[in-house]
């Protein structure tokens, strides 16, 4: 009886174990969800908007997929302040190829205009339904910095 159950357990377990073809050769075309946030410079003549630099890579064209930009800061000198904004992009202009895109999202704050060197959180979220994680997201703290004046 115990090594009918030895011998099950070890051929259960080998049987998981991939063979030396299959570990030299993952699969070639993983199903992936990234994103990433870069830089936010206020927008030097409507300083009621933000540009935002997102990277991110999703690789199921043919499911529904989003791509989310939002931000929040408080004003430092008054704390019932706050200026938010989110941006979503239209599912069409989310490409989703399995190549790393990069694109700058335009936030509008709806409330009072963003303070230059001022932190605020950004949180940027990229869904694509059909891949593993079927979605991905990024926040970070960051110092609004003014653009230059062109």
């Amino acid at each position: 009886m115990q090594r009918w159950i030895i011998l099950t357990v070890v051929a259960t377990a080998l049987t998981g174990l991939a063979t030396p073809a299959q570990a030299a050769d993952p699969d070639p075309d993983p199903v992936t969800t990234i994103v990433t946030l870069g830089d936010a410079i206020i927008d030097a003549k409507l300083p009621g908007r933000v540009h935002v630099d997102v990277g991110y890579l999703c690789s199921m064209m043919t499911e529904a997929r989003s791509l989310t930009v939002s931000v929040e800061q408080k004003d430092p000198e008054d704390s019932s302040s706050i200026a938010f904004g989110s941006s979503r992009t239209a599912e069409a202009d989310v490409i989703c190829d399995g190549t790393p895109q990069h694109r700058q999202i335009i936030v509008q704050s709806k409330t009072v205009n963003w303070i230059p060197g001022a932190d605020a959180v950004l949180t940027a979220t990229v869904s694509n339904i059909g891949a593993t994680p079927s979605a991905a997201a990024d926040a970070r703290r960051v110092t609004l910095v003014p653009a230059a004046m062109p």
